[in-house]
């Protein structure tokens, strides 16, 4: 079990940063005036870009403090909720979209495919455990850090997988970065990853 949160600046550093060039790069898969969850959404840096889409967002975060950020980007709404200490707030709503960016809860992986719509995008960026020879990842919890594959083997029966790639950037992070369907006609067919 996870220590309580704590409030930091880390919510609100990223106020001016630039967002995801993942996320960024496959905005044109869904139509406008979608329905969009935008989890851990901090500051608002992929908030802005949703909406900016014509996309109904709704910016989560535990910290409150990230309300007025929200709050200002027109076609979003903030909501505040403990995602780890709490029951799943969308339990009867459904989103044609959801975002995670840089935050890995992994017990909510099921409740993110039942808030899914059918058709509906999971697109989903953090960091992951370092390649052989580098140690540079700013997240060192294994709590925190994706193993090899893991979002592939996660939601292999249950969303049709359309990109996927691991990366090492040059302060040494490494990330894993995934974009998935929900099957229209409920049916899945599962990656199948080649035998080494």
């Amino acid at each position: 079990m996870r220590a309580p949160y704590i409030p930091s600046e880390h919510a609100v550093k990223g106020l001016n940063a630039e967002p995801s060039a993942w996320i960024k790069r496959f905005c044109p898969l869904f139509s406008p005036n979608a329905k969009v969850l935008d989890m851990a959404c901090g500051a608002g840096r992929n908030t802005k870009l949703l909406a900016s889409f014509g996309n109904q967002v709704t910016g989560l975060d535990i910290d409150e403090r990230c309300r007025p950020y929200i709050e200002v980007i027109p076609g979003a709404t903030f909501m505040q909720a403990d995602l780890e200490g709490a029951p799943w707030p969308f339990e009867d709503e459904v989103f044609d979209v959801i975002v995670v960016s840089f935050y890995l809860e992994r017990s909510l992986f099921p409740h993110l495919v039942k808030s899914l719509k059918r058709g509906g995008y999971l697109i989903y960026e953090t960091f992951m455990l370092p390649f052989e020879g580098f140690d540079g990842n700013r997240a060192k919890s294994p709590d925190f850090v994706l193993k090899p594959l893991e979002l592939i083997d996660a939601f292999r029966d249950t969303l049709e997988v359309f990109a996927y790639e691991e990366s090492l950037i040059e302060k040494g992070d490494c990330f894993q970065r995934f974009v998935a369907r929900k099957p229209i006609n409920g049916r899945n067919v599962p990656v199948i990853l080649p035998k080494e």
